[in-house]
Formats: C-alpha cells, sequence, structure tokens
C-alpha cells in the first residue's frame, strides 16, 4: 500500500486508477485550496464520490459500488481553513465479491460532486492504496 496524492480542479475533475489487486483505500489528507471566503458554506453540501468497479475477461463489469465521502465530516462552523490533515471519518469500504469471482482487475474513480471549482480553485486529496 503506498501513498497516493491527486489533484481534482476545473481540467481534471475526476482521477481514475486501476491495478490488479482489491483496492483499500485510506484517505489521510484533503486540502480545498480556494481564494474566496465562505468555503465552509460551499463545502458544506460536497463530497468526494469515489466508484470502484471489479472486471472480468473482456473489460466486462462484473461488480460496480459508489460511496459518497461529506466533507461536512472533516469540520465545523468555527475551523479555521479548509485543510484537513488527519481524515478518521470517510472509512471506505472495499467492494465485496463472492470468492471465487472471476476479477481480472479492479478500476477506481474519484470525482467532486455538489462542488463547482473555480479557475483558482482546487482539491487535493492524499490517501493510502
Amino acid at each position: 500500500m503506498g501513498l497516493h496524492h491527486i489533484r481534482l480542479d476545473r481540467s481534471n475533475p475526476e482521477a481514475r486508477l486501476s491495478g490488479a489487486t482489491m483496492p483499500r483505500l485510506e484517505f489521510r489528507q484533503a486540502l480545498f485550496r480556494t481564494p474566496r471566503p465562505g468555503w465552509q458554506r460551499r463545502l458544506y453540501t460536497a463530497s468526494l464520490v469515489v466508484t470502484t468497479t471489479a472486471l472480468g475477461v473482456d473489460d466486462r463489469r462484473l461488480a460496480v459500488d459508489h460511496q459518497s465521502f461529506r466533507f461536512s465530516l472533516l469540520y465545523n462552523a468555527s475551523w479555521p481553513e479548509p485543510v484537513f490533515l488527519d481524515i478518521r471519518s470517510w472509512p471506505y469500504q472495499p467492494l465485496e465479491l463472492k470468492e471465487n469471482a472471476p476479477v481480472v482487475s479492479w478500476s477506481v474513480e474519484m470525482r467532486l460532486r455538489d462542488l463547482r471549482l473555480a479557475e483558482d480553485e482546487w482539491v487535493e486529496l492524499a490517501f493510502l492504496g
């Protein structure tokens, strides 16, 4: 399990990862870079959506799972900056499959929901996986 770092912005609104083993993600840190005031209100309804797909022979989808991680779980109204250095409230649950499912590869897609980013804004995430 290595440390991964991704950045989501207007030109790259989603991140895609793939591999041969079942993904197990542990989110560690997040940052919402914005020069605008009122970030607490904007992040309150926003979330990170993680879609995990198990692929079989010929890239056939065997199973798909969507998990939503709400930013509002990371802070309260008095939080000074949109920097979250010790995430413990985003527990990723691995996709459950039958033991003998013919999985050839896995893919993970991450995208933001309910957060429109301006040109000078982005979200950075650090996670183990």
